[in-house]
């Protein structure tokens, strides 16, 4: 029994870690880890993240990737800077990049 699908009260808290793997709904498989620069994102790295060239991007020229890269990274330095705090971008932390695979039970 789980807590999310029990309607009993005072049922003892068992932490999700013990839940056996055929009742998660997702199995990650890691492939990756680096640690590296906040700065040094990638424009692809901000895709992964879910950051989108949106209709408003489309004056740039799409033929210059180096301007899409831009924007994508100006876009995740405004969602950071919105969860971290003004200036945290500047900081140019080491962060760790994680990379990963679904796997399918």
């Amino acid at each position: 029994m789980y807590r999310a699908t029990s309607d009993i009260e005072d049922m003892p808290w068992v932490p999700s870690i013990h839940m056996p793997r055929r009742a998660s709904g997702i199995t990650l498989e890691i492939t990756e880890t680096r640690a590296e620069r906040l700065q040094e994102i990638s424009g692809k790295d901000c895709e992964a993240k879910g950051i989108e060239f949106g209709w408003a991007d489309a004056r740039i020229n799409h033929s210059a990737p180096r301007a899409r890269e831009d924007v994508m990274r100006f876009r995740f330095r405004q969602l950071w800077e919105s969860i971290n705090g003004d200036g945290s971008w500047d900081a140019n932390p080491f962060v760790w990049v994680v990379a990963f695979n679904t796997v399918t039970p």
